[in-house]
């Protein structure tokens, strides 16, 4: 009991921390915090492939990819002032999220599939190996197929956005252009 609360202080205060963390670097290493908490609530349930997918996978892979993706966008820009371009955008983000997190709690507390509270019985196979295949390489797959993409997709993106740009006068098409 000790530990889950521990653990689950630590979540609390990794997620907490990736919402109100002004720098994207301190915001993914409040996310390392929760990754990592969850992952320890995965071995409490006896889901080691699981834990271990979660560190090495999220904490590691993507969390590199991200912050990777942060220094390409923030590079050389640390001398822009830094201001908000639409007023009062933290408070509407507070406010939708309790709602989010009000409605989620709804829906598992009421869920309409199963009436009554949630199961707490874990299904067979869960968090082994042969399980977890079943799982992503069943009828799921095409939602991790579509997360891999929609990652690809953000990180070409953001090197797209952040390219260097070569000065009007530098680029003769568009001199001919102007004539």
């Amino acid at each position: 009991m000790i530990l889950f609360v521990i653990v689950a202080l630590c979540a609390l205060i990794g997620a907490v921390g990736v919402v109100i963390a002004r720098e994207p670097v301190h915001s993914a290493l409040f996310l390392i915090l929760n990754i990592i908490a969850l992952a320890v609530f995965y071995i409490v349930l006896s889901a080691e492939f699981l834990a271990a997918a979660q560190v090495i996978v999220y904490a590691g892979a993507i969390m590199v990819l991200f912050l990777f993706v942060v220094t390409l966008l923030t590079a050389g820009k640390e001398d822009q002032q830094r201001s908000e371009s639409l007023k009062g955008q933290r408070l509407a983000a507070g406010v939708l999220a309790v709602l989010a997190g009000g409605g989620l709690a709804i829906v598992a507390v009421f869920n309409p599939s199963r009436p009554g509270l949630l199961p707490l019985a874990l299904p067979r196979n869960f968090g082994n190996l042969s399980g977890m295949g079943a799982i992503l390489w069943g009828p799921d797959f095409v939602y991790l197929a579509a997360v891999a993409l929609m990652l690809l997709t953000a990180a070409v993106g953001v090197m797209v956005l952040n390219r260097p740009r070569p000065a009007p006068e530098a680029n003769p098409k568009v001199r001919e252009r102007e004539l």
